[in-house]
């Protein structure tokens, strides 16, 4: 997290500083970027970035903080349109953020952070509604506390095969994992030299949802 020091700057400097870091992170991926760019975009000292973060990495996972500011209340939206339904809720979500993580402005950066992400990015960029971690720490463990606390109040479990909050987070984590998947699949398709429209990758997702709630053997072929 940034230091006080950074919070107490004008906003017109704070905003700066983050447009370098769009444009840097943009440019290449974490472990290729620099500081030395970061200040000259954001005309300041090199001596400043160190009083307002650690380090390179300390800016980046900022800047995807800054990019998640809204996304909690537009989940919490849809979830109380579809009345709790979790699979409804993030299939509308979903073809929300494809399209801003494709082609809205920060495009490249999203790009440069899906292919190149190690665990830390996956957490950071997931949404805070994972089960508590006991020995989680820091000034952000009441705010995640309370998220979660607030997804399980919204999702409607009535027609799920759920025992306990635990069974919930399952769900949780295993919706979101199809949401990285999907994005990735835009990515790997295009490495190999394939363009996916937006509703392929849209269907890509909405298969995943579909076999996950109504399971993928066919009707009638369940086993006892």
């Amino acid at each position: 997290m940034p230091t006080k020091t950074f919070f107490g700057l004008p906003k017109e400097k704070q905003d700066r500083l983050l447009m370098a870091a769009r444009k840097e992170f943009s440019r290449v991926p974490i472990y290729e970027s620099s500081i030395a760019n970061i200040v000259k975009y954001a005309e300041i000292p090199r001596g400043s970035f160190y009083q307002y973060f650690e380090d390179k990495e300390d800016l980046f996972f900022y800047y995807v903080d800054s990019l998640k500011a809204e996304e909690k209340d537009i989940i919490v939206g849809f979830f109380k349109e579809e009345n709790g339904d979790i699979f409804n809720s993030f299939t509308r979500y979903f073809d929300r953020i494809i399209q801003e993580i494709l082609f809205g402005p920060d495009a490249a950066f999203y790009k440069n952070l899906f292919l190149h992400m190690d665990y830390r990015a996956s957490h950071k960029v997931s949404p805070n509604f994972y089960e508590g971690d006991e020995k989680e720490k820091g000034r952000g463990h009441e705010k995640h506390k309370n998220e979660r606390e607030l997804f399980l109040k919204l999702i409607n479990t009535d027609n799920l095969k759920i025992t306990d909050e635990k069974d919930v987070f399952v769900l949780l984590r295993l919706i979101v994992s199809f949401i990285f998947a999907s994005i990735n699949f835009s990515y790997k398709s295009e490495q190999f030299g394939k363009t996916r429209t937006l509703e392929e990758i849209k269907a890509d997702f909405r298969k995943k949802m579909e076999w996950l709630k109504y399971g993928a053997l066919k009707e009638g072929e369940q086993q006892e």
